[in-house]
């Protein structure tokens, strides 16, 4: 058996060994690689990347400048068609005072064996390559890989010029598959002073060095230092997305550089180290974002006429901020500041999160509100380590009445005050003013949202069960529901219930107040089962929730490196009654219990009385902590398997 185990072990290391070795050359895929039928140190990965090298270096260029140049050549096999979401890249291209960056010598190419054994090559071509504009800044070239055949693998490389050379992008080190063997370079001229952060897990290897080149700058030949990067890992394991993992990239290892100080030949020195309280007086001073809060004339006219013998702060908040959802509508843009004139985006009613949140910010003002604007770090973007404003993406109001405190966005048509979208509550904030004052911001609710279940039920001598349920959902768990299910029509709801609940035999459905935000919605329904008792001779075995039981616990893993995002706290309860039939009684009913999460973060109760021929079961569940910390993960995990546990406990009926 010892010499089994060391054989394995000889093995496993030469494969390690040989793989790292192993040299990538774009145009080269061998046979066995398309062979492989599993990634060898997962077997679970739908792919891997075999290779990927980044390289990332400054080119001098006259009439530009240094040029920032990123060199991409990335190599991945497809093991199973699950994999395929794989074969696309994206890549964003920052442009501004009309100056770009450009994408060159892009070319791709899928490999696949065919049943006689040979490879076919197959290209990427221009109609597998598309560009679109995301705002007035960014632009999105994608591509997607043709061709793709279950073990197919697939090849691209490319460069992007940049002229925006004081800004390097955030280099990713993991993804959700595994990657084989990836190199990373970074040659940075000694005119630049960056600060680099890591981010993730992983443990990340940076090997520094220096060297020297020679540009021509200023007409003259000029001799410079450049500090060298050199990162390389084999068998990076894939990022494991667990349940609500929130904006899991924030997590993901990752190497990030900053700008301190730029200072070329014969030149000053100049100061880019970002502050809040900078960025702050910045957004104030830029006439996109400053102007767009003080810009009046557009709207003057409507909003008088709208907040007309109206002095309350309160009534004018909601009358101006109902006005501005009814009026607006979000292109989906996420932005900081406004693209359009903003009387043109009044006039067309359509707009970017910048520009319908600070048209919201600049009626507030006008109306004589205490309004303020909160820069925000969208759920769609990884928070940045450090202040800069191309960590920012979107805008929203605060609105402080008295001493209570209020979060609007414009853009979601089914938000109300403190209740934002998931891509805000998920977010990061900063809070802004005009001096340079800043503080940090977090969305996510204190107080709990309520989803409250009363279930009105017999149960027949054959075992079979009809009633009512009634469902009511306040705040956050609203919120949800119109995003959700607004639209649909009844046969949608009565088929999303049957998903939900595993039956069949809904009737009656009836779904009040989802237009009335800021209300709380009730749903109700009649109902029918046929299964959820089992019935040996003369008893009756069933779990007294019913079909409202929670059946499986999410939290699988063992261990959990990053925190649970729920987004908003949560108490869900259930007063279910049971009508037993008539010559049976309770033989047995599990026992009341109760228990909690420590740190007050939730808690358990499971009570149940005999009252007659009824069953009175009263159920909480509540995690009133929105965003749970590693540390807690293994409570939390077996909070949840007790409360599965206890409501699979059968109540038993007996015959008299």
């Amino acid at each position: 058996m010892k010499k089994i185990k060391k054989l394995l072990l000889g093995l496993i290391l030469m494969v390690a060994i040989s793989s790292f070795a192993q040299e990538y050359k774009f145009g080269e895929v061998s046979k066995e690689e398309l062979l492989e039928t599993s990634y060898p140190f997962d077997k679970s990965a739908n792919a891997a990347v075999l290779f990927e090298k980044k390289k990332i270096y400054y080119d001098y260029d006259p009439k530009q400048g240094f040029v920032l140049t990123t060199e991409v050549f990335k190599r991945i096999k497809l093991y199973t068609k699950n994999g395929f979401g794989h074969a696309s890249e994206e890549l964003f291209l920052y442009q501004s005072n009309g100056t770009a960056e450009r994408v060159s010598g892009l070319s791709g190419v899928t490999y696949s064996l065919a049943e006689d054994g040979s490879v076919i090559e197959t290209k990427l071509k221009n109609d597998g390559i598309f560009k679109t504009e995301v705002s007035g800044s960014l632009k999105k070239m994608s591509f997607t890989m043709p061709a793709l055949t279950k073990g197919s693998i697939i090849e691209y490389k490319y460069k992007i010029l940049s002229p925006f050379s004081r800004s390097i992008d955030r280099i990713l080190l993991q993804y959700d598959i595994p990657i084989k063997k990836i190199k990373v370079s970074l040659a940075i001229p000694e005119y630049y002073t960056f600060r680099k952060r890591t981010a993730g897990f992983l443990p990340i290897n940076i090997r520094e060095s220096s060297d020297r080149q020679s540009d021509m700058i200023y007409s003259q030949r000029v001799d410079y230092n450049v500090t060298k990067y050199d990162i390389s890992a084999q068998q990076v394991t894939a990022f494991k997305k667990e349940p609500y993992s929130g904006n899991y990239m924030n997590y993901v290892s990752a190497l990030s550089f900053e700008l301190q100080s730029v200072q070329f030949p014969y030149s000053t020195i100049q100061n880019y180290a970002s502050t809040w309280g900078g960025i702050a007086k910045g957004a104030f001073k830029n006439s996109r974002f400053g102007g767009a809060m003080n810009t009046t004339k557009y709207f003057k006219k409507d909003v008088d006429q709208l907040i007309s013998g109206v002095s309350d702060p309160m009534k004018k908040m909601n009358l101006i901020y109902d006005y501005v959802k009814e009026k607006m509508t979000w292109n989906d843009r996420f932005a900081v500041m406004p693209r359009k004139n903003m009387k043109k985006v009044y006039e067309e009613r359509v707009g970017s999160a910048a520009e319908i949140n600070l048209m919201l910010i600049a009626m507030l003002k006008y109306a004589k509100v205490n309004v303020k604007p909160i820069l925000v770090s969208s759920s769609n973007k990884a928070l940045s380590l450090f202040p800069t404003l191309q960590g920012l993406d979107y805008v929203v109001a605060r609105v402080k009445v008295n001493e209570d405190v209020y979060f609007l966005d414009a853009t979601d048509k089914y938000g109300e005050p403190n209740v934002l979208p998931d891509r805000v509550v998920q977010g990061l904030g900063r809070l802004i003013t005009e001096r340079g004052d800043s503080d940090m911001v977090m969305f996510r609710p204190s107080k709990v949202s309520l989803k409250q279940n009363v279930l009105l039920c017999q149960i027949e001598e054959d075992g079979n069960i009809k009633g009512k349920q009634r469902v009511k959902y306040t705040s956050y768990e609203a919120h949800d529901f119109r995003v959700q299910n607004a639209s649909k029509k009844e046969e949608e709801h009565i088929k999303r219930l049957k998903s939900i609940y595993g039956i069949q035999n809904i009737s009656e459905y009836k779904v009040d107040n989802v237009e009335n935000i800021g209300e709380a919605i009730s749903e109700s329904f009649a109902f029918e089962v046929p299964d959820e008792i089992e019935v040996i001779e003369d008893e009756m075995f069933f779990s007294p929730l019913l079909f409202l039981r929670n059946k499986e616990n999410v939290f699988k893993s063992d261990e959990r490196k990053y925190p649970v995002d729920l987004r908003y706290g949560f108490s869900n309860s259930y007063s279910v009654n049971i009508k037993i039939p008539e010559g049976y009684t309770v033989a047995e009913k599990p026992e009341d219990v109760g228990f909690q999460l420590p740190e007050k973060m939730g808690s358990f109760v499971f009570r149940m009385t005999i009252v007659g021929d009824m069953i009175q079961l009263f159920v909480s569940e509540t995690v009133s902590s929105p965003l749970i910390t590693e540390q807690y993960y293994s409570v939390l995990k077996e909070f949840y398997g007790q409360l599965i546990k206890k409501e699979s406990d059968q109540v038993v009926l007996k015959k008299v």
